[in-house]
């Protein structure tokens, strides 16, 4: 692969061929690195990611301590109800999905006390006596004596 070089101009050429050469070597031994460096810790990652929620930081900051509670007894009412008689690896699917799908954007404290002020709501409601006749009223009846 030696080239003759003859003058200065071609000499100039070749340094600038050589330097987007060298470049170019660089960006692809860079992309190999980090696709091998992948490869290796991808499923490391992933397991981090499932686990603790790494992949989320944003969400794991606005966390309170009703999604901290959901994210750990929801699998085990789930295993307790629904997954009785089910196996090892269905259960620990399900537990982890239902422990991904407990965010803090589906359960926290707000929610949790909109969901009590509705129930509590619920069952404060009026009675089937007070919906038939109104408000009980014990002033002078309209037939009496007095009117």
């Amino acid at each position: 692969m030696e080239i003759e070089i003859t003058n200065l101009q071609e000499l100039e050429t070749r340094i600038a061929f050589l330097k987007i050469k060298k470049a170019e070597d660089e960006i692809y031994f860079h992309q190999r690195y980090t696709s091998i460096k992948d490869k290796f810790t991808h499923p490391f990652s992933f397991v981090k990611n499932l686990f603790l929620g790494g992949g989320q930081q944003n969400s794991q900051l606005k966390s309170d301590w009703v999604t901290s509670f959901g994210r750990i007894f929801l699998p085990l009412f789930l295993n307790k109800t629904l997954l009785r008689n089910r196996g090892v690896l269905i259960k620990t699917i399900a537990s982890l999905f239902s422990q991904k799908i407990v965010n803090s954007n589906v359960l926290n404290k707000d929610i949790l006390t909109h969901w009590i002020d509705n129930i509590t709501g619920f069952v404060k409601s009026k009675t089937k006596k007070e919906k038939r006749y109104g408000v009980d009223d014990y002033g002078i009846p309209p037939e009496s004596e007095t009117a």
